[in-house]
């Protein structure tokens, strides 16, 4: 009885020994899986014949906005420039996303990549990313499939799923690779549903109007389909199904390609968005556990579009600190310097450190409006209003020639004297009317005094606070995502009064 129990501890430690020795730490296995670790993200651009200066932010900001990603990003010297000094330290991150369309990178820099993702790294195609670097050899393996840059039947077979076979195919016939048809909504069609990437996602869903890639042809190696989109003929496309999200297998690494994401409408597409986080995901550590995504949020009726919400900010439940630092002054206090007036005949003039707007009879809604335009922000004001003058702020706002001769049109945030719908939003010029549909605080303006107010606008979110209090917090994905800000003096009735409204301290912060 001793002799085996002490065979059988001897035995338990080997064994134990053993397993320690065998199996990878929790950071091989997934470099995100400590608590309150994130995966780091290494994001390329800087050439892109689509506009990558406006994608990037959203790409960053889409994988920033699940809390599973920290990113990073590094962008080339301008095309025709000198790419001998563009060089990123990969080995610092776990996975590569490219945003990148341009010249070829330099032969050391190429390798590193090489290198990086066949020593178990990620690495992940975002839509013209696969148009890159035709002739490199390693990069087209890495993709499975490329088009356009004189790509043909030298660089690999078209692969399409065919319905009536129930398989996908390869076809080695010549012709050029890439082509795309208008930009429209399209189904994405989810090939394996037991990957991790699609697991726990409905097996169709629509994308917003986007680019749907056909005829892209490559080596195919260690490739397999995720997911395709029917291209219609009737739009300019094939008539095949053609990929749409793809995995590879390059050496030890993990590759994500997806060809969805042409430019920011399309990345509003919550259809790109969840299947990039989890696609990185995947690429990073070989698993996904985002959660799933049920056929409310990816629907087949209608595609679902959202502006991600920029992570970076600070406490979105709590109200902006204004003492904190990183607020810049949208007013001088001396003059009206940055702005401009639209609109209207209304005057604008700066008096004892504020700007004074005054009525004018017979004239339309006028406007006072930065010269420059913001997207994410948060923004501080003070306003003294007079009793019966309506006024409010534009935020994101625009004045174009094409839309109503120039109508001033876009979310405006509502001053007018308790009780009344102070701090709550509406659609200034676009006929939608108020976007806060419910509007239950109605004293939260003083009449007489001088009113704090703080906004902030990040993503489709929108939320104010006056003297302190929490009024509106709306998603609104319809408005605009970027445009100034314009101070209101709201049009008057004939044998008004003159009367005026008063703005100080305007700060704007950034996000």
């Amino acid at each position: 009885m001793y002799r085996f129990a002490n065979l059988l501890a001897r035995t338990t430690l080997l064994f134990l020994f053993v397993f320690i020795a065998i199996s990878p730490s929790v950071d091989a296995a997934d470099p995100g899986s400590k608590p309150g670790s994130k995966i780091s993200v290494l994001l390329i651009d800087g050439q892109n014949n689509h506009k990558w200066q406006e994608t990037s932010p959203i790409i960053k900001q889409t994988l920033e906005a699940c809390g599973r990603f920290e990113v990073d990003v590094v962008t080339s010297p301008a095309k025709g420039g000198d790419m001998e000094s563009f060089s990123p330290d990969f080995s610092k991150y776990d996975v590569v996303v490219s945003n990148y369309n341009g010249d070829p990178w330099n032969e050391s820099t190429q390798k590193a990549f090489e290198s990086f993702v066949a020593s178990g790294k990620g690495f992940v195609s975002v839509h013209a990313a696969d148009n890159s670097f035709p002739k490199w050899d390693g990069y087209n393996q890495m993709i499975g499939l490329g088009g356009w840059g004189g790509r043909n039947e030298s660089n690999g077979p078209y692969v399409r799923w065919k319905e009536d076979l129930k398989r996908f195919t390869r076809d080695t016939s010549k012709g050029n690779g890439g082509t795309h048809g208008k930009r429209v909504p399209f189904v994405v069609v989810i090939r394996d549903s037991d990957h991790p990437i699609t697991r726990g996602l409905p097996g169709s869903f629509m994308q917003t109007a986007d680019e749907l890639y056909g005829k892209l042809r490559g080596p195919a190696l260690n490739m397999h389909v995720l997911a395709t989109g029917f291209s219609a003929t009737e739009t300019g496309g094939t008539g095949e199904h053609e990929p749409l999200l793809m995995t590879v297998q390059y050496g030890e690494g993990r590759v994500f390609h997806t060809t969805l994401g042409h430019d920011v409408a399309a990345m509003q597409g919550v259809a790109f968005q969840v299947t990039l986080q989890r696609g990185t995901e995947w690429a990073s550590t070989g698993s996904v556990t985002l959660p799933p995504v049920d056929q409310k949020t990816l629907s087949m009726d209608e595609a679902a579009v959202r502006a991600p919400v920029d992570a970076t900010a600070s406490n979105s439940e709590s109200m902006p600190d204004i003492k904190s630092d990183g607020w810049v002054s949208l007013f001088d206090g001396t003059s009206l310097t940055g702005w401009s007036t639209k609109n209207g005949t209304a005057t604008y003039r700066v008096e004892e450190g504020a700007i004074v707007g005054k009525t004018a009879e017979g004239s339309p809604n006028s406007f006072l409006c930065t010269n420059k335009t913001y997207s994410n922000f948060e923004l501080t004001f003070e306003v003294f209003d007079d009793v019966d003058l309506n006024s409010g702020v534009q935020i994101r706002s625009r004045s174009t020639a094409e839309f109503k001769d120039g109508r001033v049109h876009g979310p405006q945030v509502e001053i007018e004297k308790s009780p009344g719908d102070s701090g709550y939003i509406y659609s200034e010029g676009t006929n939608r009317q108020w976007i806060s549909k419910d509007r239950p605080i109605d004293d939260a303006f003083v009449n007489g005094e001088w009113n704090r107010y703080v906004i902030r606008a990040n993503g489709d979110r929108l939320q104010t606070w006056i003297n302190g209090r929490a009024i509106a917090d709306i998603r609104d994905p319809e408005s605009f995502q970027e445009g100034f800000i314009g101070l209101q003096v709201h049009s008057v009735p004939k044998e008004s009064p003159t009367m005026t409204v008063k703005w100080r301290d305007v700060r704007i912060r950034e996000l």
